[in-house]
């Protein structure tokens, strides 16, 4: 097994807030939901005892690296319909970057942003020597 068939099937968390200035015709939770395999992982954290500064339009999710692609083309075709923006934050154990989306972003291009983000965040600086 290589290091890269190891870091898919690692889980992510990840934080989805969709900006828009009004109230979108199809919800982004309900489009990714329409998709089986994220149904059980996506969930939305509004509502009572969640984390503070939560609104109901956040969404939080914890997969597998391995299902990103598909998830940020979902994403990407919402906020594409949407004509609208999101801010998708993920945490790979204690990492953690954010990444904004918009209608001019490529999801391919998403994903390798997120994969480098993760990367150079679990890699140490040159002062982590000191």
């Amino acid at each position: 097994m290589t290091d890269s068939d190891t870091a898919a099937r690692q889980p992510v968390r990840l934080t989805i807030s969709p900006r828009h200035r009004q109230p979108p015709p199809v919800a982004l939770l309900d489009w990714i939901q329409r998709n089986p395999q994220y149904r059980p992982v996506i969930r939305q954290a509004g509502g009572g005892g969640g984390r503070p500064g939560f609104t109901d339009a956040v969404i939080i999710a914890v997969l597998a690296q391995g299902l990103l692609p598909g998830l940020f083309n979902l994403l990407q075709s919402w906020v594409d319909q949407q004509r609208t923006e999101a801010s998708v934050r993920i945490q790979a154990g204690d990492t953690e970057v954010e990444l904004q989306v918009s209608g001019r972003t490529d999801s391919a291009h998403l994903l390798a942003q997120a994969t480098e983000a993760l990367r150079a965040a679990r890699e140490p600086g040159p002062d982590a020597a000191d």
